[in-house]
């Protein structure tokens, strides 16, 4: 998670960077046509902020949408970064006539009417939007909101399952980890009856403080047992 600054605004934005995997992608594409066939406009866009930038995400491959899937503009006072920015739907129903409006960078792409939805991670962090344009002045009537925020949960659903999954995939990851630090013996062990050497799987020999030592956490110390004591120093007497 990182947090950033837009380019035309002090509002600082959560955000993360997960990658979202393919399939995922593809039931976008399909919400986005869904959404322009059934809505009948020429736009349906899911859109993924990164400060500076916002990218179209999947577009709906229809006539006279003029965004494709992967493009990037910087944020400059589009319709999705006041979304974003607020977290709540916009529509804006003709920008030319709409003083807050008028100078929208998507009118050059002769898109001037908008409703969209803000996208949340679970978490929290903002994803991006899902929205409609349309290129003629559109009062998105009550058909547009249960529509458009029924295809909003959808893709919240879908980002939950991306979390879902890049937290199972980080759990995986740290337990490999784990049981790759851990070193355990197992199985039965050649030994030699006299010196107490160890076969390795390779054949040779090691002393069995080395062999234990080269594949666990085991460190050794050294010391005489009271029966090597006689033994060694018959004449030795602990004071």
């Amino acid at each position: 998670m990182s947090t950033k600054k837009t380019g035309t605004s002090e509002m600082e934005v959560q955000i993360r960077l997960t990658d979202i995997p393919e399939d995922i992608l593809a039931k976008w594409q399909n919400i986005v046509n869904i959404l322009a066939r059934v809505l009948q406009v020429p736009t349906a866009v899911i859109t993924r902020i990164d400060p500076p930038l916002i990218e179209v995400c999947r577009a709906s491959l229809t006539e006279g949408n003029p965004y494709k899937n992967g493009e990037k503009v910087e944020l400059a006072r589009h319709y999705c970064e006041s979304v974003i920015l607020h977290r709540r739907r916009l529509m804006v129903q003709h920008s030319p006539s709409d003083p807050e409006w008028s100078s929208a960078p998507e009118i050059e792409y002769g898109m001037v009417s908008y409703m969209g939805y803000p996208l949340h991670w679970p978490t929290g962090e903002i994803f991006g939007t899902i929205c409609v344009q349309d290129c003629r002045e559109n009062s998105f009537g009550e058909k547009y909101e249960v529509i458009l925020s029924e295809f909003r949960d959808i893709v919240e659903t879908h980002l939950a399952m991306v979390d879902m999954i890049s937290t199972l995939q980080k759990k995986n990851d740290e337990l490999t980890q784990a049981l790759q630090e851990v070193k355990t013996l197992r199985g039965m062990l050649p030994i030699c009856s006299n010196c107490k050497k160890i076969r390795d799987d390779n054949g040779y020999w090691e002393r069995l403080e080395s062999y234990i030592a080269s594949r666990s956490e085991a460190t050794f110390t050294h010391g005489i047992c009271p029966e090597c004591a006689k033994e060694l120093y018959p004449g030795y007497k602990k004071g």
